[in-house]
């Protein structure tokens, strides 16, 4: 599996893309080995639409790039199984069908993404709003998938219901 927030996390240590990085956002992202500071990133990063806009045309043609890699390399190690990429922006990157034959989406009620994600990440309710705010709404994603996941419930729900969609994936 491809995780994109994995990739994401190498293609911003890209020497080019750090000094883009830090000409756009300040220098003081950067503590003084030279290592970006995400968090304050993150925070400067999604303060407005314009900045998301230059937060984004920094990372996304590295992230493109090595996600184009990883699955090239994966369907040439397996090309038996199907390549599988967690990315929840990848409607936003653009044209997703490069990357994929089928598109899963998973949904969950605003309030449990929010929450997961301040657990997850240890984001405040503010910072996860924010980031929500820059995404595709929820239905578009809905409207352009293969396949939707209702995920409100356990973990082993979500597995009966992953499980359910692989196969019927992977039989196509």
């Amino acid at each position: 599996m491809i995780e994109a927030d994995e990739v994401g996390r190498e293609a911003v240590e890209e020497p080019a893309v750090l000094r883009g990085l830090a000409q756009a956002f300040g220098t003081d992202i950067l503590d003084e080995r030279g290592n970006l500071n995400r968090r304050e990133l993150g925070r400067r990063g999604f303060a407005s639409p314009g900045a998301r806009e230059r937060l984004n045309a920094i990372v996304w043609p590295s992230l493109g790039r090595r996600m184009r890699e990883a699955a090239e390399r994966s369907r040439s190690e397996r090309p038996d199984r199907p390549v599988v990429i967690d990315a929840a922006l990848i409607l936003e990157w653009g044209d997703h069908r490069t990357l994929c034959e089928a598109l899963v989406v998973v949904t969950a009620p605003v309030t449990v993404r929010i929450q997961r994600a301040m657990e997850r990440k240890g984001l405040s309710e503010a910072e996860v709003r924010d980031r929500m705010a820059s995404q595709l709404p929820e239905s578009e994603k809905v409207a352009a998938a293969d396949y939707v996941i209702e995920n409100a419930g356990s973990l082993s729900d979500l597995e009966t219901r992953a499980m359910a969609v692989w196969r019927e994936i992977i039989e196509t």
